[in-house]
Order: C-alpha cells, then sequence, then structure tokens
C-alpha cells in the first residue's frame, strides 16, 4: 500500500476540490480524505501523484482499480447521533458503521475502511460504552474537536473525566491529547493508525468568541498530535471567519504569507517522515511539563518535544538516554546546537505552541 511509504507521512485535506490538488500537493497535501464529487474523474486527483480515500459519493466503476485510491471512507462523526449515520440510537449507528465497512470489506479491493470520530473520545455522553467498538469496526480512523478554534469545547472537555479540570483547550497540547484519548479506546493502544484533524482557518463555525486558528498554533497542534503518535494529519479546511482574502477553501485560498507559513510547516513534517514512520521508544525524557517523543534512525536519536496540557512555557531541561555518545545536539531545522553536559540539555519553549525536534548522536 502506497501509504506504508517510510518516506511519505500522510497529510490529508477533508473534502477537496478535485481542481485544486496541484495547488495542494504544492503546499504539502498528498492526500485526499474523501474528495467533492463534482463531476470531475478520479484521474485529474490521482494524475497529479496525490493519494486517496475515497467517499462513498464515488462508486466502485468511478474508482476502479486507480492504484492511488488507498482506502474506502465509511462515515463521518458516526459516534454522535445525527451525524454522519442516520440510527436512532448509538447501537444502530455502530451497526450501520459495521455493515458499512462489511462492505468495503466484500468488495476484496486491498484497500482499508476509514472512519472520521468526534466527541465520543470524549468519555462522556456520546457513544457511551461504546467507543471501543466503533473504534475496533475500522482500519484506521481520525478524530476532529477544533480545540483552538471552537469556544464551546471549553465546557465540553470541563464535563470529561480525562481532561484536567480547568485547563486551557485552546492549545497545541490538547491536539495530542485527542490522540491518547483514541488509544484508550484501542485494545492494543495504537493497534490501528489514529490520525488527527487540525483546522486551517475557522471551519463554519458561528458563535461571536469563535477563533480561526493561526499558522503556528496550527503546526504546534499538528506536532502535538505527531508527538502522541498520530500516523497522520487531516486537514479541514473550509472556512467562513468572513475575513477577505481567506475563502471558502482556506489552504487553497489562503493570503500568500499565511500560505507560505502551512507550506512551511508541513515541509517540515515531511522531512521528518523517515523517522516519523519508525518505532517510537518509550522514555520519561525527565522535562516537567512537555510532551516527548523518542525515535532512532541511522545512527541518531531523535526527541520530540512540546509543551504538555497544564504545561508552562520557559526553559526545560531534557534527559537523554544512556549510552548517548554525542556532546552536542542539533536543534532539527533551526540552524543551532545545544551542548550536552552529563546526559542533559537545556532549551527553551517561548509559546504554549512551540515545539522543538533534538537530534544526537547515539
Amino acid at each position: 500500500m502506497k501509504l506504508n511509504n517510510p518516506n511519505l507521512f500522510p497529510v490529508s485535506v477533508y473534502y477537496g476540490k478535485p481542481e485544486h490538488a496541484t495547488q495542494l500537493k504544492d503546499i504539502g497535501v498528498n492526500v485526499y480524505q474523501n474528495a467533492e464529487h463534482d463531476g470531475s474523474t478520479m484521474a485529474s486527483i490521482t494524475n497529479t501523484g496525490m493519494l486517496v480515500i475515497a467517499g462513498t459519493e464515488w462508486s466502485r466503476t468511478e474508482v476502479g482499480s486507480n492504484p492511488n485510491v488507498v482506502g474506502w471512507d465509511t462515515y463521518d462523526e458516526c459516534d454522535m447521533l445525527g451525524l454522519g449515520c442516520n440510527g436512532s440510537t448509538y447501537e444502530q449507528n455502530l451497526q450501520q458503521m459495521k455493515n458499512k465497512v462489511a462492505q468495503i470489506r466484500g468488495f476484496n479491493d486491498g484497500r482499508f475502511a476509514f472512519a472520521n470520530y468526534s466527541k465520543g473520545i470524549l468519555g462522556t455522553y456520546w457513544a457511551p460504552g461504546l467507543m471501543d467498538d466503533f473504534m475496533a469496526a475500522v482500519d484506521a480512523a481520525s478524530v476532529d474537536n477544533y480545540m483552538y478554534a471552537r469556544a464551546d469545547l471549553q465546557d465540553e472537555l470541563n464535563r470529561t473525566p480525562a481532561w484536567p479540570q480547568g485547563a486551557k483547550t485552546a492549545t497545541s497540547a490538547a491536539y495530542g491529547w485527542q490522540m491518547d484519548q483514541m488509544r484508550k479506546f484501542q485494545s492494543a493502544p495504537g493497534i490501528h493508525p489514529n490520525w488527527i484533524f487540525v483546522e486551517s482557518a475557522r471551519p463554519f463555525l458561528n458563535a461571536s468568541n469563535d477563533r480561526t486558528i493561526t499558522p503556528e498554533q496550527m503546526e504546534g497542534a499538528m506536532w502535538s498530535g505527531i508527538i502522541h503518535e498520530a500516523r497522520g494529519i487531516s486537514i479541514f479546511q473550509h472556512n467562513n471567519n468572513g475575513q477577505a482574502g481567506f475563502g471558502t477553501y482556506s489552504l487553497v485560498q489562503a493570503p500568500a504569507d499565511r500560505k507560505a507559513k502551512i507550506k512551511t510547516a508541513l515541509a517540515g513534517i515531511q522531512a521528518l517522515a523517515p523517522v516519523l514512520n519508525t518505532q517510537s521508544y518509550v522514555w520519561n525524557a525527565g522535562a516537567t511539563g512537555t510532551d516527548t517523543m523518542l525515535k532512532a534512525k541511522d545512527g541518531s536519536a531523535y526527541l520530540f518535544a512540546g509543551i504538555g496540557v497544564n504545561g508552562a512555557t520557559g526553559a526545560k531541561t531534557f534527559t537523554l538516554p544512556a549510552g548517548i555518545t554525542g556532546t552536542q545536539v542539533e536543534v532539527v531545522g533551526e540552524n543551532r546546537t545545544i551542548s550536552v553536559q552529563n546526559g542533559k540539555f537545556t532549551d527553551s519553549f517561548a509559546n504554549e505552541y512551540t515545539h522543538h525536534v533534538y537530534k544526537v548522536t547515539i
């Protein structure tokens, strides 16, 4: 499967327009998670090199044997009533999901079944007692709770047992937290790939206190998801914030400076794909208030770090695993190094969305 390419980290756009494929690819998107069914051919997307997880609007005839169509999407937010599935109970929604997956597997075309979930991962009154079954029903899943943009999520998370009471939701760390929640509902955490949704503007929200994510926040949110083992990024680009120049499709229609920042952020993720696609190691780097992930590739250790939920900004001291021989840590993409002393090094995190990648010789 082409998504198993070790040099590719999946970055998808949700319901992108086929005619935008070349522009989206230039920004750094490599997967259509669903695609608008507007009369365009599937080849008009995949001929650009894009991969597609096809929605059910696309027929099997339209998809055919196209090798760049790697999966089938099922339903959106079936873990909530009245949305992607039309059951009157959560049990009925779950059965619809299982039936759809059975249909997809009956195609016997080698494509996987994908679903996007939402508030069921909060562990409150959505899909009570069934979220593990929803997660197990599919081969891969994403989750969409737009923590930066949606002001009402502050109240929602304060009712969530796993959320630290009073912690601010409009932070990058809240996206990584969602990955932890998804994994809690898997029989073996990470047994199937999990992707994190990140908004690129204000995703069709109308409350007066809803917000538009900044490119810096967007980058921090993506990295927080990755640090918490997201195996793909899903971008919701639709926008209705009314600001001139943002457009309905906020990836391709954004002002040039905003688009350039997003493109740079995605390039930074893609450059590290060969590392990100390796297995992580269990390691506590000891830096209070941070979230970290440790990987190794080609004789170097990589420590990925960001601010955690309720974590403070400022200086953080990290402890490296025993046996590391390097005396200098390269801060990847930042053109600077830090000295290692007694197996430790210290760096600064200026904002809640600040993240760093550290590379050191093993």
